[in-house]
Protein backbone atom coordinates (compact mmCIF):
# COMPACT_ATOMS: atom_id res chain seq x y z
CA UNK A 1 0.00 0.00 0.00
CA UNK A 2 1.14 3.50 -0.85
CA UNK A 3 2.58 5.32 2.24
CA UNK A 4 0.48 8.56 1.56
CA UNK A 5 -2.70 6.41 2.23
CA UNK A 6 -1.86 5.41 5.66
CA UNK A 7 -4.01 6.08 8.28
CA UNK A 8 -1.98 5.30 11.48
CA UNK A 9 -4.35 3.38 13.26
CA UNK A 10 -3.04 -0.24 12.47
CA UNK A 11 -6.11 -1.94 12.57
CA UNK A 12 -7.64 0.04 9.97
CA UNK A 13 -4.33 -0.07 7.76
CA UNK A 14 -4.16 -3.83 7.66
CA UNK A 15 -7.75 -3.83 7.14
CA UNK A 16 -7.17 -1.46 3.83
CA UNK A 17 -3.98 -3.53 2.72
CA UNK A 18 -6.04 -6.80 2.66
CA UNK A 19 -9.13 -5.14 0.51
CA UNK A 20 -6.30 -3.97 -1.45
CA UNK A 21 -4.75 -7.02 -2.10
CA UNK A 22 -8.26 -8.49 -2.93
CA UNK A 23 -9.09 -5.63 -5.08
CA UNK A 24 -6.25 -6.28 -7.12
CA UNK A 25 -6.79 -10.13 -7.11
CA UNK A 26 -10.36 -9.58 -9.11
CA UNK A 27 -8.44 -6.91 -11.43
CA UNK A 28 -6.24 -9.80 -12.28
CA UNK A 29 -8.84 -12.91 -12.16
CA UNK A 30 -10.64 -10.59 -14.95
CA UNK A 31 -7.59 -9.76 -17.22
CA UNK A 32 -6.44 -13.32 -17.40
CA UNK A 33 -9.86 -14.34 -18.40
CA UNK A 34 -10.57 -16.77 -15.00
CA UNK A 35 -13.66 -18.75 -15.48
CA UNK A 36 -16.27 -16.37 -14.21
CA UNK A 37 -17.29 -18.68 -10.80
CA UNK A 38 -13.13 -17.96 -9.98
CA UNK A 39 -14.14 -14.37 -10.28
CA UNK A 40 -17.43 -14.11 -8.64
CA UNK A 41 -15.56 -16.15 -5.85
CA UNK A 42 -12.98 -13.14 -5.22
CA UNK A 43 -15.82 -10.62 -5.59
CA UNK A 44 -17.60 -11.87 -2.83
CA UNK A 45 -14.44 -12.12 -0.65
CA UNK A 46 -14.06 -8.68 -1.41
CA UNK A 47 -17.88 -7.66 -0.76
CA UNK A 48 -17.49 -9.74 2.69
CA UNK A 49 -14.26 -7.82 4.19
CA UNK A 50 -15.94 -4.35 3.00
CA UNK A 51 -18.78 -4.95 5.00
CA UNK A 52 -16.93 -5.89 7.87
CA UNK A 53 -14.30 -2.58 7.60
CA UNK A 54 -17.14 -0.69 7.41
CA UNK A 55 -18.91 -2.16 10.61
CA UNK A 56 -15.39 -1.23 12.66
CA UNK A 57 -15.10 2.02 11.34
CA UNK A 58 -18.71 3.35 12.14
CA UNK A 59 -18.52 1.35 15.46
CA UNK A 60 -15.46 3.60 15.79
CA UNK A 61 -17.04 6.48 14.50
CA UNK A 62 -19.74 5.91 16.92
CA UNK A 63 -17.73 5.71 20.26
CA UNK A 64 -15.57 8.88 19.00
CA UNK A 65 -18.42 11.20 18.05
CA UNK A 66 -17.24 11.64 14.52
CA UNK A 67 -18.89 14.57 12.95
CA UNK A 68 -19.13 13.21 9.72
CA UNK A 69 -20.43 9.89 10.58
CA UNK A 70 -23.70 9.91 8.31
CA UNK A 71 -21.78 11.58 5.02
CA UNK A 72 -19.17 8.54 6.06
CA UNK A 73 -22.27 6.40 6.31
CA UNK A 74 -23.68 7.06 2.92
CA UNK A 75 -20.06 6.69 0.85
CA UNK A 76 -19.62 3.23 2.72
CA UNK A 77 -23.49 2.39 1.10
CA UNK A 78 -22.79 3.69 -1.76
CA UNK A 79 -19.52 1.46 -1.99
CA UNK A 80 -21.00 -1.60 -1.14
CA UNK A 81 -24.02 -1.10 -4.05
CA UNK A 82 -21.25 -1.04 -6.47
CA UNK A 83 -19.39 -4.01 -5.18
CA UNK A 84 -23.14 -5.50 -5.33
CA UNK A 85 -23.24 -5.05 -8.82
CA UNK A 86 -20.17 -5.96 -9.17
CA UNK A 87 -21.08 -9.29 -7.83
CA UNK A 88 -24.09 -9.63 -10.04
CA UNK A 89 -22.22 -8.95 -13.11
CA UNK A 90 -19.89 -12.02 -12.34
CA UNK A 91 -22.52 -14.45 -12.52
CA UNK A 92 -22.74 -14.22 -15.81
CA UNK A 93 -20.37 -16.98 -17.08
CA UNK A 94 -19.36 -14.39 -20.08
CA UNK A 95 -17.02 -11.71 -18.52
CA UNK A 96 -15.92 -10.15 -21.76
CA UNK A 97 -18.44 -7.35 -21.65
CA UNK A 98 -18.15 -6.41 -18.04
CA UNK A 99 -14.70 -6.69 -17.74
CA UNK A 100 -13.98 -3.39 -18.66
CA UNK A 101 -17.02 -2.15 -16.16
CA UNK A 102 -15.19 -4.18 -13.11
CA UNK A 103 -11.72 -2.98 -13.47
CA UNK A 104 -13.76 0.99 -13.89
CA UNK A 105 -15.65 0.56 -10.38
CA UNK A 106 -12.66 0.37 -8.43
CA UNK A 107 -12.10 3.78 -7.99
CA UNK A 108 -14.05 3.42 -5.12
CA UNK A 109 -11.11 1.89 -3.25
CA UNK A 110 -9.47 5.92 -3.38
CA UNK A 111 -12.39 6.74 -2.35
CA UNK A 112 -12.29 4.51 0.75
CA UNK A 113 -8.78 5.80 1.90
CA UNK A 114 -9.80 9.59 1.47
CA UNK A 115 -12.16 9.23 4.11
CA UNK A 116 -10.69 6.62 6.30
CA UNK A 117 -7.71 9.31 6.27
CA UNK A 118 -10.34 11.90 8.05
CA UNK A 119 -11.80 9.62 10.24
CA UNK A 120 -8.12 8.74 11.56
CA UNK A 121 -7.27 12.30 11.66
CA UNK A 122 -9.91 12.96 14.03
CA UNK A 123 -9.67 10.16 15.86
CA UNK A 124 -5.13 11.14 16.64
CA UNK A 125 -6.46 14.51 17.64
CA UNK A 126 -9.42 14.05 19.76
CA UNK A 127 -8.71 10.02 21.75
CA UNK A 128 -5.64 10.33 24.30
CA UNK A 129 -4.56 7.32 24.11
CA UNK A 130 -3.97 7.65 20.17
CA UNK A 131 -1.73 10.70 20.01
CA UNK A 132 1.30 10.61 17.93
Amino acid sequence: MDPEYLTGIEEIDNQHREIEEVAKAVIEAVEARDKWHIVHYIVVRLYELLRFHFTVEEAMMRITGFPDLEEHKRVHKDMLQIVERMKSATLSPDLGEDSEILKKQFSFLTHIVDHDKKLADFMVENVTHLKR
